[in-house]
């Protein structure tokens, strides 16, 4: 071997994850100086999310963002948590990799690195240490211990630099981090956005926000519920590798394959046991441990002839549609809303997910630029908000491939409009890991497209009845503008007094205005008022008149129709029962007074302009 090939080998050398992570950050999302501050609030938030909700406690977070110099700030996040004993403090800020997390369970994070990558970029954009205020129940103890510390980058672990104890009054944790490089704004994408975005998945949380002008805002819980807690599930057969076989047969304290498989994995009972010996022809007494790789691969190319039943989804714990709305509504306050929680489906065959979904519509629905609210997609995992890296997800590649035009939505860019889709599931199949985009499954990208058309078509029916409605206030300006004007007009031509129209106006606009939205009138009743009204109201020249001098000495009401008329007219058509229908009277009704109008009025000019106006 050359002496260059020698040398080649002398420099050879091993990263640990923080050394891994501090030359390349931006695999952590920590790019660009809004991003990186956006991220830093992110882990933080989650993390104190999952700890309180673990412990059956609402969160409540206070954050304070101090600005120390141009991109230079402070940055202390509190949380009402159960607190992190005094042996994990640094553990958890210190140790990428490290956690509780790494679980086959639904969760915020799932790789342990966000407290740790938020003290790496500290570290490195200021070279302070950071503060830990940690309080805790030791044994049924209340303690209290103040940390100040930094990470050991080259051996991944947290080097002390004090410590104090004291006595706390509640559970929690407060840490205190400096940063550089990171700006603060109240873009789309910046850290009071996420905040915004976070309340409307978790409307159960309360976050009090200090920003770096002094200005607080506050949050409010809308729900005052715990979520229940998400339970861990085993893989499903039809999502497992030759790999993953290998690892479980390697780590089991299981005798043999039989127990191993049915202990291991969901909806193995002793019947697929049997099922899968017939196809792979392998001893299922045989130790875990001697387990071949040829083994493990007959064992899942098995899994994928045989019928599983689709996996548990108990473990999956959705926000709910009633929380959704109650989220969207305290942040958006928008003039409609609907929300969706589809049934559980799978994915690559035996990955379980649930897809929710909401539309808001009006209010503060949609984002404002130049002064114009726009559309505005949010997409969530596991309640998360997913704020970067859009373009690539598949929450957005299945709301752009819908045809906004069919559901009322001519220009879908430019109207104010929010879309809240959110993937629950044990496995998110995120792009990178800054777990910022889904990757686009077929089958997630399809089921997120059914969800959004189905609420969709809700929204579609509320803008046809809002435009119904402006037609309806339109046409009621047409009776209001021209009626009267013809009634003037006409009450001139006929050298008379203009009568007291508006009674009569209102009846018609209302009939035209049901007319227009499809409801049923009583026109029996309509069609009664209306000669009760002209002929208590005019005589023969158009005057009005009081009671006693009416043509009708008394109110007409329909038991007196047939008294009122029988010398003048032969009888009627009959009901089926022998008696005169409703319609038929009010018919009569309006013949007869008819007739007798005409024997008052005689022939004059003016007795038909009024024959023809109460017509």
């Amino acid at each position: 071997m050359s002496q260059q090939a020698n040398e080649l080998f002398e420099n050879f050398n091993e990263l640990t994850p923080s050394e891994f992570f501090r030359k390349n950050k931006q695999m952590l999302g920590f790019s660009g100086k809004i991003r990186s501050l956006t991220i830093v609030f992110h882990e933080l938030i989650t993390n104190s999310f999952d700890a309180a909700e673990e412990a059956g406690i609402l969160p409540e977070i206070k954050i304070d963002l101090k600005r120390l110099g141009k991109d230079h700030y402070v940055l202390t996040h509190t949380d009402n948590g159960p607190g992190i004993p005094e042996d994990f403090v640094m553990k958890v800020y210190c140790q990428m990799f490290a956690g509780s997390k790494f679980r086959n369970i639904q969760s915020r994070g799932q790789q342990g690195l966000g407290c740790s990558g938020c003290v790496l970029l500290s570290q490195m954009t200021t070279g302070e240490a950071t503060h830990v205020i940690s309080s805790y129940m030791d044994h049924g103890e209340l303690k209290g211990v103040k940390m100040k510390f930094k990470m050991h980058v080259k051996n991944n672990v947290g080097d002390l630099i004090s410590k104090e104890y004291f006595q706390p009054e509640t559970t929690g944790v407060c840490i205190k981090l400096y940063f550089k490089e990171v700006s603060y704004t109240l873009a789309e994408q910046g850290a009071f956005e996420y905040i915004r975005r976070t309340m409307i998945a978790n409307p159960h949380a309360k976050i009090t926000f200090r920003d770096p002008s002094g200005h607080q805002y506050i949050f409010k819980r809308a729900a005052e519920i715990v979520p229940v807690l998400p339970k861990e599930v085993l893989p499903h057969p039809k999502g497992v590798t030759a790999d993953d076989i290998i690892t479980m047969a390697k780590t089991t304290d299981k005798r043999n394959f039989k127990s191993m498989l049915t202990s291991s994995l969901a909806r193995m009972s002793s019947k697929k046991i049997n099922e899968l010996a017939e196809i792979t022809g392998l001893d299922m007494k045989k130790r875990p441990k001697n387990m071949k790789w040829e083994e493990a691969e007959a064992i899942v190319e098995a899994f994928d002839k045989m019928k599983f039943m689709a996996p548990p989804t108990d473990g999956l714990i959705p926000i709910g549609e009633e929380q959704i709305e109650k989220g969207m509504k305290l942040i958006l306050k928008p003039e409609f809303i609907t929300t969706i929680t589809r049934k559980p489906i799978t994915y690559k065959g035996g990955v379980a997910f649930i897809v929710e979904a909401g539309i808001a519509y009006g209010g503060d629905a949609g984002r404002i630029v130049n002064e114009q609210r726009k559309s505005e997609i949010l997409r969530f995992a596991n309640r998360v908000p997913l704020t970067f890296d859009q373009g690539s997800c598949a929450i957005t590649e299945a709301l752009k491939s819908i045809d906004w035009r069919r559901y009322g939505l001519r220009d879908f860019d430019n109207t104010p409009i929010t879309l809240f889709v959110n993937i629950v599931s044990t496995q998110i199949p995120y792009l990178s890991t800054g777990k910022q985009s889904i990757a686009p499954e077929p089958e997630i990208v399809h089921e997120v497209r059914q969800a959004t058309m189905k609420i969709a078509r809700k929204l579609q029916k509320y803008l046809r009845s809002k435009r119904a409605e402006k037609e309806k206030a339109m046409r009621s300006k047409i009776f209001e503008d021209y009626v009267p004007v013809i009634i003037e007009e006409a009450a001139n031509l006929a050298e008379t007094e203009v009568p007291d129209y508006k009674p009569v106006l209102a009846k018609v606009t209302r009939r035209a205005l049901a007319e227009l939205l499809g409801e049923k009138i009583e026109d029996d009743e309509e069609e009664e008022d209306y000669i009760d009204y002209f002929l208590e109201e005019l005589d023969e020249f158009g005057h009005e008149v009081d009671s006693e001098h009416s043509a009708r000495s008394n109110r007409i009401y329909e038991t007196d129709l047939d008294e009122a008329f029988k010398d003048d007219e032969a009888p009627k058509k009959k009901s089926k029962k022998g008696k005169k229908s409703k319609e038929q009277e009010v018919e009569d009704a309006l013949e007869e007074e008819e007739k007798l109008e005409q024997e008052m009025s005689g022939s004059s000019k003016k007795s038909q302009q009024t024959t023809l106006f109460d017509e």
